[in-house]
């Protein structure tokens, strides 16, 4: 990092530079003293009381920029752990720009780099790494899940538990320290009587950890909804109801889709990555056969898989390949068509499975009315013979297929699972190593020993909580953050 140890003022504007806004807020952070300034404003900066509004002109020699509301932090409660200054301007990108340009022109501030602000408040100890990670995961939310869990590593439960596990192990090292240098005072089996039960609450408070680092969280950081199927099966039909706008084209002509289209479609909370993928089949064009094989990819990786059936155009050949994956949803089209039941009946799909099944009408090119609904089971079920044991009148078919979505990111999202891939690793490592010493405790007799494999433990949670911190960590996390925060 450029910044890592240049301590000189900065300034940046924290509400972007891309686009107009009402108010646009311009933060300054590292002078020495605010009085320093009094040759940018009207306002006599000698009487400024901290964390109090101000209203000032900016000015530049006899011409004023701008007036605007400024706020002064003090070092010892401000964001960076530095003096701290911020001016809530009009948010023209002009006017944005002068200011900027003002502040800039005698050297006296320099441009902040992304993440700087919030690389000096982990300097000067104001953040701790886990919650500049947990600033992070909140600035670039894409669900209410990962922006809860940003606020909960930056303030909440779970930054109070990464707190309460170090005051644990410092409590256990204390236990562990007093068996060798008071022993003979306290007595043998005083001392590890001490030692495990400080261990065991330890023990507890990583097992809880860990258990919300158990299965794969990258689908709920960057969920993929894909429509998969054969050609003429309606996918685009779906994607653009599900859009609520035409972004795919929609036509007759087999193989209209010959690549993967994706839009960002918005449900209960998250973000989702909708993907159109191009139609399964046999096909002699090189530049489609890309298209099918990225649909493949797609499907293996994709957090909620939707099977689009056409009975009347189902080709037997692509069983196979469908066969190869389980679908979340199966919505079979047509379903108003003359002798559509017995058409489906004829189908060979028992080896075609999925957890629900839907009906819709696709004759007239998009997705009209549902007809039925039927559940596959909570269980894995073949799609052969009756799909379910009932079917069920019920309206259109969107508001359904978000319903399963939804219930799906609830259900893997249910135990409240650790989203950083780091804090993951290092809780792992804790718990694996905790697990270990367990297994071990009656071969480490001497206490040295024991001290040897505590202090492991306690590397990897110092990693955690950022006591340690290497310099490739510091730039991966701050790669991520905006200029201005």
């Amino acid at each position: 990092m450029n910044f890592l140890y240049d301590d000189k003022p900065i300034i940046a504007c924290s509400s972007g530079t891309t686009s107009n806004t009402a108010i646009a807020m311009i933060r300054l952070s590292g002078f020495d003293s605010v009085s320093n300034l009094q040759r940018f404003f009207s306002f006599d900066l000698s009487k400024i009381k901290p964390r109090y509004s101000h209203l000032t002109n900016i000015h530049s020699d006899k011409l004023v920029l701008d007036n605007c509301l400024m706020v002064f932090f003090p070092k010892t409660s401000s964001f960076t752990g530095e003096n701290v200054l911020e001016l809530s301007v009009h948010g023209n990108q002009l006017n944005i720009k002068n200011i900027l340009d003002l502040f800039l022109a005698d050297s006296t501030f320099r441009l902040a780099y992304p993440g700087e602000f919030s690389f000096r408040a982990l300097k000067n100890g104001k953040l701790s790494l886990s919650q500049v990670e947990g600033l992070d995961l909140l600035l670039n939310a894409s669900s209410n899940l990962m922006l809860t869990q940003g606020l909960d590593i930056l303030q909440g439960d779970l930054h109070s538990q990464y707190l309460s596990l170090h005051e644990s192990f410092l409590k256990l090292k204390a236990a562990l320290e007093l068996s060798i240098d008071f022993s003979e005072d306290v007595g043998e089996e005083e001392s590890n009587t001490l030692f495990n039960k400080n261990f065991d609450d330890f023990h507890k408070k990583i097992s809880s950890l860990h258990t919300r680092t158990q299965g794969n969280v990258s689908a709920l950081l960057n969920p993929d909804i894909v429509l998969f199927g054969q050609t003429n099966a309606g996918k685009s039909s779906l994607f653009n109801l599900l859009l609520k706008h035409d972004r795919s084209i929609v036509s007759n002509i087999a193989g209209t889709t010959r690549d993967y289209v994706s839009e960002t479609v918005f449900i209960d909370g998250t973000n989702y990555n909708l993907i159109d993928t191009a139609g399964i089949r046999d096909s002699l064009d090189p530049i489609e056969q890309v298209g099918i094989n990225r649909a493949l990819l797609k499907i293996e990786k994709s957090f909620f898989k939707v099977l689009l059936v056409n009975p009347f155009e189902f080709n037997l050949d692509a069983v196979d390949i469908l066969s190869a994956h389980h679908f979340d949803l199966i919505i079979f089209s047509h379903s108003n068509s003359k002798n559509f039941g017995e058409i489906l009946s004829s189908l060979n799909l028992k080896s075609i499975h999925g957890d629900y099944a839907l009906m819709a009408d696709f004759i007239t090119g998009s997705i009209g009315p549902l007809n039925s609904i039927g559940p596959m089971g909570p269980q894995i079920k073949s799609v052969a013979g009756s799909i379910g044991p009932e079917f069920f009148k019920s309206g259109s078919v969107e508001p359904l297929v978000k319903k399963f979505i939804s219930e799906k990111f609830k259900i893997f999202s249910a135990n409240h699972p650790i989203l950083l891939e780091r804090h993951r690793d290092c809780i792992n490592k804790i718990y694996l190593k905790a697990q270990s010493f367990i297994n071990d405790i009656d071969n480490l007799g001497d206490v040295a020993v024991k001290s040897s494999e505590i202090n492991l433990i306690g590397n990897s949670l110092s990693e955690l909580i950022g006591i340690v911190t290497p310099d490739d960590v510091l730039n991966s996390i701050f790669a991520n953050f905006c200029i201005g925060k």
